[in-house]
């Protein structure tokens, strides 16, 4: 496809839906599930704008929109990529970021990953996600609610509520993966299985998608937050450097996560090799026991004629009786040695 192509990326393509949200310190108006061109004659001129738009299904509405509120057809493209990782584009005139939402799939014990980015310019902050979903529900309910410092700020506050909702869904995710690595430790020194090492790999395959996803959101919030930029107001800056401080503390965990899945791993084949020594020290000395009785059962199994023994009346009971003693003596002779 050549450059500036509206293609998306991801498994599934959910239908379009356009929601449009404009507040002041005085009023909230929420008008959902509308048209593009109801979108776009519907910006308020002093109010604050939300403009939210979940699935790709409809890309000309989507592109229609992003024509008017100048954005910037590579931008686009980058949207309807989701294989992106996290970023930050400063134009001057408007920002773009774009960043991953975790969710954790407890019935498969894996994170998945949608994509959310952002676009802010004057006056309007759009988002886009890839479906629609309850993600943003409790920032929507406390501007409808006059709660908070939401409703006197503008757009970039807006934004950085929405950052610090996904980061905060972050530490959801470490909760989940601290009681998954319990539940592991249980595993391992109870009853451990070969099913638990790919309990294993599937754990680090979560860390390692995590720290993926968020050590580039790191470094593009500290440039946010540390460079002047005419969309970003100075008081947001500095609560975009405590989700700065937030993501430090999650990279921090996975590390010692990751650190504390590998020991684990080590252990469990530790246990595995000991085990495997013990069956073949097990085995050993049970050959050990029966290589004489091997020997004497091999010479009387000889077809010689004139074997004085064969013709003894109790030479089958004494032969019996020599072989149980050999066994028996060899047997304790290795528990005294504490060989077992």
């Amino acid at each position: 496809m050549p450059p500036e192509s509206l293609v998306y990326t991801g498994a599934k393509v959910f239908p379009t839906r356009i929601d449009l949200i404009k507040y002041d310190s005085e009023s909230f108006t929420a008008l959902e599930n509308i048209t593009a061109e109801d979108a776009i004659g519907s910006v308020g001129k002093n109010t604050c704008n939300w403009l939210i738009i979940s699935g790709f299904e409809d890309i000309s509405s989507i592109e229609q929109l992003g024509k008017h509120f100048g954005i910037n057809p590579l931008i686009l493209e980058d949207i309807f990529n989701v294989q992106h990782l996290p970023k930050v584009e400063d134009s001057g005139t408007s920002l773009f970021i774009t960043l991953k939402s975790l969710h954790y799939q407890q019935n498969h014990l894996r994170i998945d990953a949608e994509q959310i980015s952002m676009f802010l310019s004057n006056n309007i902050l759009i988002t886009f996600q890839e479906q629609a979903g309850k993600l943003f529900e409790p920032i929507f309910e406390r501007l409808k609610a006059g709660k908070g410092k939401g409703r006197m700020k503008q757009e970039d506050y807006l934004a950085y509520l929405l950052m610090d909702q996904i980061v905060d869904n972050y530490y959801l995710l470490l909760d989940r993966l601290e009681d998954q690595i319990e539940s592991m430790e249980k595993s391992l020194l109870k009853t451990p299985s070969d099913g638990l090492a790919m309990n294993f790999l599937n754990f680090k395959k979560n860390l390692v998608l995590m720290r993926r996803t968020i050590y580039p959101l790191k470094d593009e919030i500290r440039y946010i937050s540390r460079e002047e930029s005419e969309i970003i107001d100075a008081g947001t800056r500095l609560h975009l450097s405590d989700v700065h401080d937030h993501l430090n503390h999650i990279i921090q965990s996975l590390d010692n996560y990751r650190e504390m899945i590998s020991t684990m791993m080590d252990l469990l084949l530790a246990n595995n090799s000991n085990r495997m020594n013990s069956i073949m020290k097990t085995l050993t000395l049970v050959s050990t026991i029966f290589i004489p009785l091997t020997f004497a059962v091999g010479i009387y199994g000889m077809n010689f004629k004139h074997m004085p023994e064969l013709e003894w009346k109790f030479g089958y009971l004494v032969f019996m009786l020599l072989i149980l003693g050999i066994g028996s003596g060899m047997y304790f002779y290795m528990k005294r040695k504490k060989w077992f």
